[in-house]
């Protein structure tokens, strides 16, 4: 596995630098302002092959895929044993959706679809591990977990119609 090589960008924000085993270099600048670019550098050259701009939520979307929220590839054993039954998706809360101005303990989330709400983005903030006290607000992006069957379920009991793949407002 390479090392990641962070730095501060003063002023612009951090930098993130990753040797890729077929010797390129991809580097990750992530702005102050939400605001991605990822930079391809082949072998022994100095300018980028390749430049994308990502605004904050497609970065975000990106990480997602790439971290396997949407599709988990099967690569070893232990992998398999690890993420076999569990499934993450990220839903966007519209304002008439019923989660909207809720506590999540008043919904009773966990025991009617079997998810657990392992984060809530609100705007900047992250709130992990939020308190089944935290009021549920439109525009929350809500990270949810479980097997493929409970978040069905959890989609279906909540009629959610906004997951962030399928949001394009």
């Amino acid at each position: 596995m390479s090392e990641i090589k962070e730095s501060e960008l003063p002023g612009i924000g951090k930098k993130f630098t990753l040797e890729l085993d077929s010797g390129d270099t991809l580097v990750v600048v992530i702005h102050s302002s939400g605001e991605r670019e990822v930079f391809k550098f082949t072998q022994d050259n100095d300018e980028p092959t390749s430049v994308t701009t990502l605004a904050d939520e497609e970065a975000r979307q990106i990480g997602a895929i790439l971290s396997g929220t949407y599709f988990q590839p099967v690569v070893e054993e232990d992998q398999k044993l690890t993420m076999k039954n569990a499934t993450m998706e990220w839903i966007k809360i519209v304002p008439d959706s019923m989660l909207a101005n809720k506590k999540i303990e008043a919904l009773d989330i966990r025991k009617k679809t079997g998810v657990s709400i392992t984060t809530i983005i609100r705007g900047e903030t992250v709130i992990p591990n939020p308190l089944s006290s935290e009021i549920i607000q439109p525009q929350d992006t809500l990270i949810i977990i479980g097997n493929n069957e409970q978040v069905k379920n959890f989609i279906s009991t909540f009629e959610i119609k906004h997951r962030i793949e399928n949001d394009r407002q």
